[in-house]
Formats: C-alpha cells, sequence, structure tokens
C-alpha cells in the first residue's frame, strides 16, 4: 500500500505533494476545531436553557406551591380565628399573586422538555381555580365564626384539595428535576463526545505528520542525500557512475537526472580520454547531443590524434611538421580543458538552482538533517565548481608568455599584503627593497598571493610571524617565504606541490589543493625552480628561483 502511495507521488510535483501534507494537516485540525466548536456551543445551549427555562420553572413550582399551602393557612386563620390580617392576604393571593405566578411558570413550561410537567400543571390549575372558589366563597361569609358548620365544611373540602394539590405539585417538581437532570447528563455526554473526538482527532493528526515525514524522506531526503554523496565523491576528483532507479517527474527527478547526466557524461568522456590517451584511436566518441561541445572536442582530438599519427608514421623525417602538429594538438588539449570547465559547470549550476528552489519550498517541512544534506549539498556542488576553475587555471598557468612586462615585485608585496589584510597579530617582515623582473603579471601575483597567504593562514603558532626576503644567486632571483608555524613533515614536501593534493581533508579546510601545483607550473614553465625546506615543529621556507632579466633575454 505505502509503495503504491510513493509511486503515485512521485510522479507528482514537489509542490503538489507539500500542497497534500499540509491540506491533509490543516483538515484534519479543522475538523477538530469545528467538532470542538459545535460540542461546546451545544453544552453551552444546555446551559442557557437550565439557567434561562428549567431552574426558574422549578423555583417558581415551589413558589406556587407556597403560594397554595399560605392560602390554605390563611383560610383555617379565618374560619378558626377570624383573622382580618388573613382574610386580606387570602384576597390577595385569590386576586394577584397565584395569576401572576401561573402565568410565569406557564410561560417558562413552553420549554421542549417540560411538556409532562406543563400538562401536570395545568390540570393543576384547573383543580385549584375550583379551590379558589370556594375560598372565595369563604371569604363572602362575614363572621365565619358564627357559622361554624358551613365554614368548617367549607374549610375541611379546601384542605382536602389543596392536599391532593400539593402532591401533585410535587409530582411537576420531580419532573422539572428529572428533565433538568437530563440535560445535565446530556451536556455531560457532550463533554465526554468532545474529549473522545479531540483525542482520536490528535491520533489521526499524529499518523498524518508520522506518514508526512515518511514520504518526505522516502521521495525527497534520500534521493537529494544520494545525489549529495555522489558529488561529495566527484567533488575529490574521483568519477563514478550514478546509478538512481526512482522513475520521477518532478523537481527531484530532474536533479537527480542531471546528476545522472553529469556523472554519466564524465565517465564517459573519461573513459575515452584516458583510452586516446593510451593511443587507441579508434575508440567511438559518444554524444549527448548538439550542443555537446566537450565530445565534439574529443571527437575532433580524437580524429586530428589520427591525422598527426599518420603524419607522424608518413613523415617522420620532416621534424617542422611534426612540431607544428604538436602545438596543434597542445592547442586542442587547451581547447579540451576549457570545454570541459565550462560544459561541467552548466549542469553544476543546475544542479545548485533546483537545490534551493526545493529547499525554499520545503523549508518548513524539512527536518534539521534534511537541512543539513541541503547544504551539503550546494557545499559539493560548489567545491566541485571550484576544482573545475582549479583545473582550468591549471591548465593554463604560465603559458601566456606573450604579455610580459617590467614588474617592481615591492608593489607586488604590498598589494598582495593589501589583499589579506591579516590581523594585528601577524608580525611581516620584507626585504627593504626588492627587484625588478619581467614576466606576466599575473603569473607573478599568482605566485606571492599562494605562497604569501598559505603563510599567513596557516600559521596557528600564538605569535605569527612571516618574512619576506629574496637573494642573488647565479643567473636567478631566488625569493623566500618562510614562516614560524608548525612546519611540513619530510614525506609531504613532494606532495604538497601536486594538484589536489592536501595535508588536511577537504572537509576540515576547504582548499581544492591547487595552489601550490599552479605555482610550481608557473615556476617551472619559466625556467624557474621551487622547493620547500622545513620540519615538524619548526616553520617552513618556501623558496622559488626566477631569471635574471638578462638571462633571460640571453
Amino acid at each position: 500500500m505505502l509503495n503504491k502511495l510513493l509511486n503515485i507521488l512521485n510522479n507528482l510535483s514537489t509542490g503538489s505533494r507539500s500542497a497534500i501534507s499540509y491540506f491533509t494537516i490543516i483538515f484534519f485540525a479543522l475538523l477538530a476545531s469545528i467538532t470542538a466548536i459545535v460540542l461546546l456551543q451545544h453544552s453551552k445551549n444546555i446551559d442557557e436553557k437550565l439557567s434561562k427555562n428549567f431552574a426558574p420553572a422549578i423555583n417558581a413550582a415551589k413558589d406556587i406551591h407556597l403560594i397554595i399551602d399560605e392560602s390554605n393557612r390563611h383560610s383555617s386563620s379565618i374560619v378558626n380565628q377570624n383573622d382580618k390580617p388573613s382574610r386580606l392576604k387570602l384576597q390577595k393571593i385569590l386576586d394577584k399573586q397565584y395569576r401572576r405566578r401561573k402565568i410565569f411558570l406557564i410561560e417558562l413550561l413552553q420549554e421542549p422538555g417540560l411538556d409532562k410537567a406543563k400538562k401536570m400543571f395545568l390540570s393543576v390549575d384547573k383543580d385549584y381555580s375550583k379551590v379558589m372558589l370556594k375560598q372565595r366563597e369563604l371569604l363572602s361569609i362575614t363572621t365565619p365564626i358564627n357559622n361554624t358548620a358551613n365554614s368548617q365544611k367549607l374549610l375541611t373540602e379546601i384542605k382536602e384539595d389543596i392536599r391532593k394539590l400539593e402532591l401533585n405539585i410535587d409530582e411537576i417538581e420531580r419532573n422539572a428535576i428529572d428533565a433538568s437532570n437530563a440535560l445535565q447528563s446530556e451536556k455531560y455526554k457532550s463533554y465526554r463526545t468532545l474529549r473522545f473526538s479531540l483525542l482520536i482527532m490528535m491520533v489521526i493528526l499524529v499518523l498524518v505528520a508520522g506518514i508526512s515525514l515518511i514520504i518526505t524522506n522516502e521521495t525527497i531526503v534520500s534521493p537529494v542525500k544520494q545525489v549529495s554523496e555522489v558529488l561529495k565523491i566527484m567533488g575529490k576528483g574521483e568519477i563514478v557512475k550514478f546509478e538512481e532507479t526512482i522513475n520521477r517527474k518532478d523537481e527531484i527527478g530532474d536533479m537527480i537526472e542531471s546528476a545522472k547526466n553529469l556523472s554519466l557524461g564524465m565517465k564517459n568522456k573519461a573513459d575515452v580520454a584516458f583510452q586516446i590517451g593510451k593511443g587507441n584511436y579508434e575508440i567511438e566518441v559518444p554524444l549527448q547531443g548538439k550542443n555537446d561541445k566537450l565530445g565534439r572536442a574529443l571527437l575532433e582530438m580524437r580524429n586530428n590524434l589520427i591525422e598527426s599519427k599518420n603524419t607522424e608514421n608518413q613523415n617522420l623525417h620532416k621534424l617542422e611538421l611534426y612540431t607544428k602538429n604538436l602545438e596543434k594538438r597542445n592547442k586542442e588539449l587547451d581547447q579540451f580543458a576549457y570545454i570541459t570547465s565550462h560544459d561541467l559547470k552548466s549542469p553544476l549550476r543546475g544542479i545548485n538552482n533546483l537545490a534551493e528552489w526545493i529547499e525554499e519550498d520545503l523549508h518548513d517541512n524539512l527536518t534539521d538533517e534534511s537541512k543539513k544534506y541541503f547544504q551539503m549539498l550546494k557545499g559539493r556542488v560548489l567545491r566541485m565548481e571550484s576544482l573545475i576553475n582549479s583545473l582550468l587555471k591549471y591548465s593554463r598557468a604560465g603559458r601566456v608568455n606573450n604579455e610580459v612586462e617590467k614588474i617592481d615585485i615591492n608593489l607586488v608585496v604590498k598589494n598582495v599584503l593589501k589583499r589579506l589584510a591579516p590581523d594585528s597579530k601577524h608580525a611581516i617582515f620584507i626585504d627593504n627593497h626588492f627587484p625588478t623582473i619581467t614576466a606576466n603579471y599575473q603569473d607573478i601575483d599568482d605566485i606571492f598571493y599562494e605562497l604569501i597567504s598559505n603563510a599567513v593562514k596557516y600559521n596557528n603558532n600564538d605569535k605569527p610571524i612571516v618574512n619576506i626576503t629574496y637573494k642573488t644567486e647565479n643567473q636567478y632571483y631566488v625569493f623566500c617565504i618562510s614562516d614560524n608555524g608548525l612546519g611540513i613533515p619530510k614525506e609531504y614536501h613532494e606532495k604538497i606541490f601536486t594538484i589536489f593534493q592536501t595535508l588536511e581533508t577537504r572537509d576540515k579546510v576547504e582548499s581544492v589543493g591547487a595552489g601550490l601545483a599552479i605555482v610550481k607550473k608557473i615556476v617551472e614553465e619559466n625556467n624557474g625552480g621551487i622547493w620547500l625546506e622545513s620540519k615538524e615543529g619548526e616553520g617552513s621556507k618556501f623558496y622559488f628561483k626566477w631569471l635574471i632579466e638578462s638571462q633571460q633575454n640571453a
């Protein structure tokens, strides 16, 4: 069931899946809220009925009971004592009090649920109307004491009738109380239903949230993590084949497809380049489309190598032609490096943009771990781009020989220090005067920037010191950049000049490991040399030598 649901969701866009999750949770939350409101309103209505109708009806019935009982007492006082105040009070009861209370009680008994009490009271009212006639007859006797037989007879009938009425009124009170208790039970039942409903809704919300989390993990986090791992490996310079069997048509699918195309393209072209490098010029060059510049460059390079080989076999004695062909191949290799870097940047930027869009769309629904994977993914993409840029820079290093000029090294060092802007704890010492050399300005700037920045950046001494000096040695200027940092073990003296090699892991120190390799290439392309003197714990001294101008012209 879950697999079918995941297959359906894989065909939806990431935004649609998020909307379904949000709307499902909102729907159940609204359903719980509406249920709570309805049940609470029902309880409130019951409370209003109890306070406005049922409780007043019970009290009004008790008042009727008291009025009838009081009329009975006054009737006895009139007959037995000829009490004038009792006569006046009984007259008041018969004329006003009972009628007002009766009308009030009948209005209250109109409420549904008090129908039986209303019917019983109408019967009581009818019976008491007869009693009231007898009481009025008693009031009409001016001297009831002198007419004892008649008065006593009326009094006896009145008392007997009132006794029966009181029993009926008691029944009315009990009936009203029972109806009130039934409403109370209904209210408590409503509260119980509310608690149960809210509990069920909470369980459903938790289940929906859990399912949404599982779906998000399976359809978004897991594929992104897989792509991130592949790019992490590729970011280290390795070429891997990216395998992903999920068939998706959303943004994640686009990102996976871009990663697959990038990985497959790199692997296929690397294999082709490797075979061509081994001399297998018959290998088929795969093309990924009309705009596959890298593939076309490889194809052209292969064809040119085939042509060059044939020409070489046919014209070994023509050294000049061989040299021209070799220069042509070098140019094509430069073109290959350039096209490679630009061809690989496009899918990398696409992956980065897709990752940012997905992160923005699902920001509120992602876990902290998911956000971490997105950051790792974007970091790996940036690192891959840095590797490509460094590769291109390395391929061009020291090859711009036609753009040379006279360069004051004093200005170069000052400009480098100005850009680095080391903090106040660094003590930096430089020679009072540096020579003026003939070179390409960018090459010299790259050399001093890399060596000085390394001396500043990786010097973890409490009182870091950097010395920048030079001396003249035979036909060379020998420059030295030294520091008092931890130093570099002997076994790493050669390794650090190899491209994409670092002493620390790239996750610990953000560096692609191309700087010193580029410096070495620039120096050696200009007939110079670079070396390192260092012991662990005693700092490092980087030396490079540059031909003096007179020797360059020689």
